[in-house]
Order: structure tokens, then C-alpha cells, then sequence
């Protein structure tokens, strides 16, 4: 069926379908995906964006399949985007829940609605990466055993906030109602919403794409109300970036929220728009494009999904006491690892004449010749 311009399964026919065709089938069948047809005209259509994965899905779902396998060119859902955090790593379990919200948060292992046909028959899915037969991979499932808060953080980094504000929007009934409803007809998707209990503003996410035209509808709905200055002209923030640390047992354990936001204001971060829902699964947060990658990493390590707490040096001057440091921490480096969980990451070494700069860490025991080369 179509709707809002997209396609939307109709369950209960394809359901019927599906069993209708596997009965001929051998135990082993080779089937294709992503093609559909619309029921109402019977015109050749697709499922959209990851349609093969949810094909699998909708047929696993359908026979009552024991496991559900994607294979694709990931080794599974990883505590964060490797990429960004050298030290992300492979997350062995996750429940249904903890996939669908790193998916929805920039985590492209699998697409949403490959979750649901399956979650709804409890049937666990395995991804598995085709590069790499060996590695474990991520099941997804249930109940799951792990006792780890945070199971993993995602973002999206082209976030625009638009606020809408002013005194004549407390104790109003109605007003997030018109917010959403002009956004939704002119089909702006909205995946965060923060609102403090004053009423006197409302924020809300959107893509940067999506940031004008927002701005554009959300001005003509309120006209009236902006001329007689009950609310303020609606502008948009843009190229912020949006964080999610995610994970079911944060229910569980008090003080994640402190912890979080904490960590990010020793560092330095400013968060403009935080929002948790009662079930405690997703705490989203809003910050400056420039600081998403130290957010990232500061919550990994304070989170400790990482392996280590790394703390990065940038030592000035080589002389006789900087030459004695560099050499007291090269010595003492694997030490701190075992013993103390402490990763000393030196990214920058300079003296008077010359500078060497590695995100990933210098090798100390070379340091000398690695500046001369640099000057």
C-alpha cells in the first residue's frame, strides 16, 4: 500500500502469499527481494531502502523461521563508529530494542524495519559479515545476558535544531499539536523532541535538508500568533550533530544521565538539547558539529566500552626534562595498560625548530629521528 509516498507492507496478504509459494519449494530456496507489487493497481514496485534485508525478514517471519541471517560487509553492530573510535569493538548480543535504536541513530548494519517482522515472532537475528565468515558477528534476540549499561553510541551529524518559543505558548492546548501536524503534512521527519514542563519552548531535530522548509511551514502555522508576538519568529541551528548513547539497562542504574553529562562538561562540550524517554533505552543529545568526534570519544572511554582510558599528551620541548618524560612514559606505558586500564596516547611532539603530529600515537622510541625527518 502507499502512503505518504511510501510503501507500505500489507502483512496479512504477504503472510498468505509467502506460504502459499514455499509450499512447492524445496527445503533450500534461492529467492530474490526488494521487488513488490501494489495491491490496489498491481504496478511493480520496491520495498525502498534495505528491501532485501527486509525481504528476508518478512519470509522469516512468515514460515516461523529459527534464526533470521544477514550477511553483509560489517562484522557486526560495533559500540561505535570505528572510524570516529579507533578502539570500537564488536558487540557480541543485543535485544531487539538496543538494534532498532542504534539503527535508527546512524548505525547502518541493518535497516529498521528488518527488526520488526521478526521481533514480533521472537525469531534472533545473526549478522554476519561476508569478508569475514569467521568472525562471530552480532545476534540480536530477546533476552540477553549482557550486564553492560551502555551497549553502544551512535549520531547523526547534519542535525538542524529549530525551536519554537514564546510566552504565548504555556498552557495552550494545541500547540505541539499544530508543531507536529504541519510538519507531517508536508512530510519533515522529526527524530528528537525536547520540551522542557514550562511549555515556553519546544525543540525539535530535523535533517539540514529539512531545515528550511520547517522553518518556512512552522512560520506560515503560527503567523497569526508571531505577528501579535505570542510566539517568536521560528529560525533553525544548523550543522549541529545529534549523539545516542543506547542500551537497556540504563533502567537499571542510577546516575547514567549524570555520569553522561558529566564527562561531557569536564570536556569541555556544551549540549544544547538533551532528550530521554520513561523507558531509559536512548538518551539523546544535541551538540556543535566541531564536537561530535571528542563526544564520542569521551563517552566511549567513560563508559568504559573501550578497553582502555586513553589520555592524549601533546609534549612541548625536547630537552633535557622533555627528553627524560618521553623516555619515563615509553617505559612505563605497557605498565599503566595492564596495571592501571591507562592508555598514554603521546599525538604531539615539538620542540624549537620542528613539530610531529599523530591522532593515532608517536612511537617514543624513535621520537628524535621521526623530527628530524619532519625538518
Amino acid at each position: 500500500e502507499k502512503k505518504h509516498a511510501k510503501n507500505i507492507l500489507d502483512s496479512e496478504l504477504t503472510n498468505e502469499l509467502v506460504r502459499e509459494a514455499f509450499k512447492t519449494l524445496p527445503k533450500v530456496s534461492l529467492v530474490p527481494g526488494f521487488i513488490s507489487t501494489d495491491k490496489n493497481t498491481s504496478e511493480i514496485t520496491n520495498l525502498g531502502r534495505g528491501g532485501s534485508d527486509y525481504t528476508a525478514s518478512i519470509i522469516a517471519a512468515a514460515l516461523d523461521a529459527d534464526i533470521l541471517e544477514i550477511w553483509t560487509d560489517v562484522d557486526g553492530f560495533m559500540t561505535a563508529d570505528p572510524r570516529v573510535i579507533s578502539t570500537a569493538y564488536v558487540i557480541n548480543e543485543l535485544s531487539y530494542v538496543e538494534a532498532m535504536e542504534l539503527c535508527n541513530f546512524g548505525a547502518k548494519v541493518v535497516y529498521p524495519p528488518t527488526i520488526y517482522p521478526v521481533c514480533h515472532k521472537n525469531i534472533p537475528i545473526l549478522i554476519k559479515n561476508t569478508f569475514n565468515p569467521e568472525a562471530p558477528g552480532t545476534i540480536i534476540k530477546q533476552d540477553v545476558a549482557d550486564v553492560k549499561a551502555i551497549k553502544g553510541i551512535s549520531s547523526i551529524n547534519d542535525t538542524s535544531l529549530i525551536t519554537v518559543t514564546g510566552l504565548g505558548m504555556v498552557g495552550v492546548i494545541g500547540v505541539n499539536y499544530r508543531i507536529f501536524k504541519a510538519l507531517a503534512q508536508n512530510g519533515i521527519s522529526v527524530f528528537m523532541v525536547s520540551q522542557a514542563s514550562s511549555e515556553n519552548s519546544t525543540s525539535i531535530g530535523v535533517r539540514n535538508e529539512d531545515a528550511a522548509l520547517a522553518c518556512e511551514v512552522l512560520n506560515q502555522e503560527f503567523a497569526k500568533e508571531i505577528e501579535m508576538g505570542e510566539i517568536s519568529p521560528v529560525c533553525a541551528e544548523m550543522n549541529l550533530a545529534t549523539v545516542a548513547i543506547v542500551g537497556e539497562n540504563m533502567k537499571h542504574t542510577p546516575g547514567i544521565a549524570g555520569k553522561l553529562f558529566g564527562t561531557l562538561g569536564r570536556n569541555g562540550i556544551s549540549v544544547i538539547a538533551c532528550a530521554q524517554g520513561a523507558s531509559e533505552t536512548n538518551i539523546s543529545f544535541v551538540v556543535e558539529t566541531k564536537s561530535l568526534r571528542k563526544s564520542l570519544n569521551v563517552i566511549h572511554d567513560s563508559f568504559f566500552l573501550s578497553e582502555y582510558q586513553v589520555l592524549n599528551l601533546f609534549i612541548c620541548g625536547t630537552g633535557t626534562v622533555g627528553d627524560r618524560l618521553i623516555k619515563q612514559i615509553c617505559g612505563q606505558q605497557q605498565k599503566l595498560m595492564q596495571e592501571r586500564g591507562l592508555k598514554l596516547n603521546v599525538v604531539g611532539i615539538a620542540n624549537g625548530h620542528q613539530a610531529w603530529f599523530n591522532r593515532d600515537g608517536i612511537e617514543l622510541s624513535n621520537y628524535r629521528a621521526l623530527l628530524d625527518e619532519k625538518g
